[in-house]
């Protein structure tokens, strides 16, 4: 599924939530709204015209008593009051006539009691018909006929508008009910949409980065299947074509490197050879000034020839070639020559070589030439960092606790601290100490190296199953130590039959 379609499912999932939150809000002020118009067209219509019926009404009570009064003061006013009185019933015989089915009978009937009456009364005699006992008891009755009439219908609206009310409130509690349902909805969707993209998309291209780095610090390991959208696949598919380039660049180098440092080891044994023969004055004596020449280019011949060496090692370690083990080999006697074959460059630096052993070592299946190559490696590294007047110690103990990392399995470690005095390894550059080719000058050095001497020593080791690591203690100089199985197969990669014992190799180019 690509970016685009994941996008459209989460984005539609919650515009269906708000929508939905949206719809029964509208259907709520729907229904509120129908309630008012209840209330405005069907009650307070007909009110209304209840009211316009009872104000009629009442207009020919308030006439009959100002009728009644002018007949007090002139008994001749009659028919001018028959004639006042025509218009209020006029008024109200129109209203009945008008609305007189729809409004409530109370009203009704003593409407047309007075319609009546007021009939009666401008007929004739209209002065002794107002005075008339009978039917001002009878006016009386009306009188309260009609406020009670209107009492009650006041009383009616207000019920409707009090039930109507509740309504309005039952629906707009329900619509907050339903809100706030949906706005947990709301939230848990969103919830779960992030978590969805966090897998479907995050995860994958965090997956894809932390293996870009990889790949970027020159890890050989294939690159693992991702998921997620198309366009993460195809990144992960155009990084393991990248990574398969990359693959192939290495190998051609390493084929490059191994092939021109085994062309360069024939030349310069010879060359080393021939110094060899200048500074013994076998063809011949030398003065002191050609003595001093003659050591300073056998010095930088040695330094080519490590440099090869070390070379010629890393195309060995990474090729993955058989160990040339040692049957009956002694750990204790490959550190001597480590240290032997470091001792000049010590000597010229003034820094002393110091071997402490702790506990007795048994004679075990090795191959020497890698271990003392990984031990001259991290001697060489502590001599050039290290001042005038230091030391360089060498602790070699025995311990059933393995290196970082690996678990408990009753396997005999021998580990080997290579510790100086020097200024130490910067916070910056400890996670890098052990890429290839990776430089940095320490203290005074002036001259860091190639960056091969740590990563060689991890390889050689790891080759025999054992580890490198940089030891985090306190004080001055910095501490490597080396752990090498005694009584466990090596990697893999290499073979673990031990082969006899052979001659020792020309170390000067191991």
């Amino acid at each position: 599924m690509r970016l685009v379609q994941r996008l459209l499912i989460s984005h539609a999932l919650l515009t269906a939530v708000l929508l939905g939150a949206a719809a029964f809000a509208v259907v709520a002020l729907v229904r509120m709204t129908s309630l008012l118009t209840e209330i405005r067209e069907e009650h307070l219509g007909k009110v209304q015209e209840e009211e316009a019926v009872h104000q009629a009404t009442w207009g020919i009570e308030v006439a009959a008593r100002h009728a009644i009064l002018r007949c007090e003061r002139d008994p001749a006013v009659g028919p001018a009051i028959a004639d006042s009185m025509k218009a209020p019933l006029h008024q109200l015989e129109t209203l009945l006539a008008r609305h007189g089915e729809a409004i409530q009978p109370s009203i009704r009937n003593t409407a047309e009691h007075y319609r009546d009456y007021a009939r009666y009364v401008i007929e004739e005699n209209t002065c002794a018909r107002l005075f008339d006992p009978a039917m001002r008891e009878k006016r009386l009755s009306w009188d309260e006929n009609l406020t009670d009439a209107w009492i009650a219908i006041v009383h009616s609206l207000h019920k409707v508008v009090l039930q109507r009310e509740a309504e309005a409130y039952g629906i707009g509690a329900t619509a907050i009910s339903v809100g706030l349902v949906f706005g947990v909805l709301a939230v848990f969707a969103a919830w779960g949409v992030a978590r969805w993209m966090a897998r479907g998309v995050t995860q994958p291209l965090e997956l894809l980065s932390r293996q870009a780095q990889q790949v970027g610090q020159g890890n050989s390991k294939s690159i693992a299947q991702v998921g997620g959208p198309i366009e993460v696949q195809e990144l992960a598919a155009e990084l393991q074509r990248t990574h398969a380039r990359l693959a192939e660049i290495d190998q051609l180098k390493d084929a490059f490197v191994a092939s021109v440092s085994h062309d360069l080891r024939t030349p310069l044994t010879r060359l080393r050879a021939a110094l060899g023969l200048l500074a013994d004055g076998t063809i011949g004596p030398l003065n002191e000034q050609q003595r001093r020449v003659v050591e300073l280019a056998r010095s930088a011949c040695e330094r080519e020839i490590r440099v090869v060496s070390a070379l010629l090692d890393m195309s060995r370690v990474k090729s993955g070639k058989v160990l040339r083990r040692e049957a009956g080999c002694l750990l204790d006697d490959v550190l001597l020559r480590a240290m032997e074959d470091m001792r000049s460059e010590a000597e010229a630096a003034g820094v002393r070589l110091e071997l402490e052993k702790e506990g007795a070592l048994s004679p075990a299946s090795l191959d020497a030439a890698l271990i003392e190559r990984a031990v001259a490696n991290l001697l060489g590294n502590a001599i050039r960092v290290s001042s005038r007047g230091k030391r360089v110690r060498i602790v070699r103990t025995i311990t059933q606790e393995g290196p970082p990392g690996h678990a408990a399995s009753g396997t005999c470690w021998a580990r080997v601290v290579v510790r100086d005095e020097g200024p130490g390894v910067r916070p910056e550059v400890r996670n890098r100490l052990f890429e290839h080719f990776f430089t940095s000058p320490v203290g005074n050095s002036t001259s860091p190296g190639i960056g091969l001497g740590l990563p060689l020593a991890r390889e050689m080791m790891r080759a025999h199953g054992g580890e490198v690591v940089l030891l985090d203690e306190p004080g001055p100089g910095a501490a490597f130590a080396v752990w090498i199985p005694l009584d466990r197969p090596t990697s893999p990669r290499y073979s673990s039959e031990a082969i006899p014992a052979a001659p020792p190799p020309d170390r000067s180019l191991a």
